[in-house]
């Protein structure tokens, strides 16, 4: 008998909505990845805020800034369950 790959389940928190996230007024630290699109390499920033977020990237003096993208994490990302 074979077994059936279960897929796990997204869970997604309807009740908050992607723009409340925007704001970030009830978080004290957020998670900025900073995406390298030509060497696929990522670089993770704790900040209180995206300008906080930016000067530390800043202070790294990374070279072809028009070679990364910014993103952010979200307190009502999707998760997997069993």
């Amino acid at each position: 008998m074979k077994k059936k790959n279960k897929k796990p389940k997204l869970v997604v928190d309807n009740n908050k909505l992607a723009q409340d996230d925007a704001h970030y007024e009830h978080e004290e630290n957020r998670v900025y990845v900073f995406h390298n699109t030509l060497f696929d390499f990522n670089m993770f920033i704790n900040a209180s805020d995206a300008d906080e977020a930016m000067e530390r990237f800043d202070q790294c003096c990374m070279a072809h800034r028009d070679q990364w993208k910014i993103m952010v994490e979200l307190t009502g990302q999707p998760c997997e369950t069993d």
